[in-house]
């Protein structure tokens, strides 16, 4: 096992890493914790446990108390939620119909879920950008460690729940939100953004700014849509759903050089 880890010390790694994130996803079904999600502090630890094999640590994603690194979990939260925003209009721009604000919402469920949605994001942004993404990164560059774990990103999703047009569409927006929390992440040198982006977004799509009526929409799209019956009219759709996520990617490479 030495030999292997002396000859091949990202791979092995990266392995070990991968695995050892898997158990603890696995194990946090069978612990139950009070306030904290089991999941999330185990998927920590097995980060902080690989970055100190190595003589590191968290510092290495940013992940501390620093003011100016929690102050991003708040900008990374508000602009997660106007990216969506953003599409929202944009596709109902495309497609017809009007944003109607609900104004019977019920407040809250809406705050149960904006804290009940944030562990599962936390624990996938440090999965899916922590430190096997670092390892993949020294053992190719950065650009095949973003193509593999967007990829990953993806099949950690049910995009195979309709028609070939809609798991195209569902997964290619899905690799556009990898896009921006890898970016930001790369860019700011810290976790708390990609996370505040990630909880921002989920929140928003799922809850917040919703396609039809909800008990928790603010706002949600209502009145006929025009069907898309064109490739032309697919791409325009497409570049309307995702130009929220592409915009605030585009700010983040604006506001920040490349940190890691």
């Amino acid at each position: 096992m030495k030999n292997l880890f002396r000859t091949y010390p990202n791979l092995s790694r990266l392995v070990t890493g991968a695995l050892l994130l898997a158990a603890a996803l696995i194990g946090s079904g069978f612990i139950h914790m009070p306030f904290v999600p089991a999941g999330l502090l185990l998927v920590i630890l097995v980060n902080w446990l690989m970055f100190r094999s190595e003589n590191k640590n968290l510092g290495l994603l940013g992940l501390d108390l620093q003011p100016k690194h929690l102050l991003l979990l708040l900008f990374g939260l508000l602009l997660g939620m106007a990216s969506f925003l953003l599409s929202l209009y944009a596709g109902t721009l495309l497609r017809g119909g009007s944003i109607v604000q609900n104004t019977s919402m019920d407040f809250p469920q809406l705050l149960k879920s904006f804290i009940a949605i944030f562990p599962t994001t936390a624990v996938q942004d440090f999965i899916i950008i922590g430190y096997c993404f670092y390892k993949m990164i020294q053992l190719t560059n950065k650009s095949i460690a973003t193509l593999v774990f967007g990829l990953f990103f993806i099949s950690l999703h049910d995009v195979w729940g309709g028609n070939l047009v809609n798991t195209l569409f569902y997964a290619s927006g899905l690799f556009m939100g990898y896009l921006m929390f890898s970016t930001s992440l790369l860019r700011s040198g810290t976790i708390w953004l990609p996370i505040g982006l990630h909880w921002g977004n989920n929140f928003a799509n799922t809850y917040l700014f919703t396609f039809s009526r909800t008990t928790t929409s603010w706002l949600y799209v209502s009145g006929p849509q025009h069907p898309l019956t064109t490739i032309p009219q697919a791409i325009g759709l497409f570049i309307a759903l995702n130009i929220g996520v592409a915009a605030v990617t585009g700010l983040i490479c604006l506001l920040w050089r490349r940190r890691l």
